[in-house]
């Protein structure tokens, strides 16, 4: 019976019923002959005596007896064969959905479903916990937007106090003015330069709005043509430190680079700009190219970071100098458009000198094509 089962759940269903079938219809055949040679052993004199004395009660008897019995028998045995046909084939696989379902009816996708077996039912289980995991994802990653969100709203809320408390200040002071007497232009000035503060807050909330909900587009790119761009783009920056370049390249072929360079150009922006504001007199940058993706480090020669900054540098609302100046902010949108783009980002304190290093990897989005 066991090695009746383990085949049974090999088979697809189809074939596994028809084999049930089979093997049942057989079985009933044989029940049913044994049934009559015994019923016609012990009921044959029985009715044999009864039909001298009333001959349709004696036939009656024998033959109904014979038909009513293989009736009851076939039905025994198709019994038996569907029941074991359910067992082997539909409960398993049903009892796992029923499962499935049953979780997630509770907003609970905590569980995992097994298949027994490789049939159509079993793909669809499979199906099913596919499903199930990418439904979990989606979710989790709903809920650190949601998170996220919440996080940026309560930093950038936080910031607006203050040039909201300087505004109100001074325009209590500019109500005590004398009637015709010209206000004070440093107050005006200071005005001004808060609500510049608060224009600049509002737009990079936006910005990271967007983020979170981007959709990159991407095109064939030369890795000369990358590397002009990310070279331009940190000679554009006024400073007086040195920014040393190293660009690597392993790649078996010259086909170009699926990328979005907006979006590296973005993380490399956050990257060369927080550099060279930690940076005591240098800045290095490593580009590398592989066969798997890209590499863009930024390293300074700065304070190196505190674990606890370590810890809470992507965050977005995360700030280590009482300006305002997010870092978390700038580290949060590499963290997100990496993530977008097939790789990640990671930060932290250089192993063999004094500073910090940002590292994105930026995965190809479309494999790559021909120059």
């Amino acid at each position: 019976m066991d090695k009746l089962k383990q085949r049974l759940t090999r088979l697809p269903i189809k074939k596994a019923l028809l084999h049930l079938i089979l093997i049942g219809t057989i079985a009933a055949a044989l029940v049913v002959l044994v049934y009559l040679l015994i019923w016609h052993v012990v009921m044959m004199p029985i009715a044999t005596a009864l039909a001298k004395r009333w001959f349709i009660g004696g036939m009656s008897l024998y033959f109904g007896g014979a038909i009513i019995g293989s009736f009851a028998m076939l039905y025994a045995v198709m019994n038996v064969t569907a029941r074991l046909f359910y067992r082997v084939k539909l409960g398993p696989p049903l009892d796992q959905l029923q499962y499935g379902v049953t979780h997630i009816q509770a907003q609970d996708l905590d569980f995992t479903l097994q298949p027994t077996s490789d049939d159509e039912l079993g793909q669809l289980v499979a199906a099913f916990e596919e499903m199930r995991q990418a439904l979990r994802k989606a979710l989790e990653t709903a809920w650190q937007l949601a998170d996220d969100q919440k996080q940026v709203n309560a930093a950038f809320a936080h910031d607006l106090r203050t040039p909201l408390t300087v505004l109100q200040g001074n325009l209590e002071l500019l109500t005590f003015n004398e009637e015709g007497q010209p206000p004070d232009q440093h107050l005006l000035d200071e005005m001004q330069r808060q609500l510049d503060r608060m224009n600049n807050f509002i737009k990079t909330m936006s910005h990271v709005t967007s983020i979170q909900n981007i959709r990159l587009d991407h095109h064939a790119i030369a890795e000369t043509q990358l590397e002009q761009q990310l070279r331009s783009e940190a000679d554009k920056l006024p400073t007086t430190k040195t920014i040393d370049w190293q660009v690597d390249s392993t790649r078996s072929t010259e086909n170009k680079l699926s990328v979005s360079p907006d979006a590296i150009l973005e993380v490399f922006d956050n990257q060369i700009n927080n550099a060279l504001r930690f940076a005591k007199a240098k800045v290095g940058v490593h580009l590398t190219f592989t066969d798997q993706q890209i590499t863009l480090q930024v390293c300074n020669d700065g304070q190196p970071l505190t674990a606890t900054e370590q810890r809470k540098v992507k965050l977005p609302y995360f700030s280590n100098d009482k300006a305002a100046h997010h870092l978390g902010v700038g580290m949060y949108i590499c963290n997100q458009l990496c993530a977008a783009h097939r790789g990640h980002f990671k930060i932290k304190n250089r192993e063999h000198a004094t500073g910090v290093c940002t590292t994105a990897f930026f995965g190809y989005l479309d494999g790559s094509t021909k120059g």
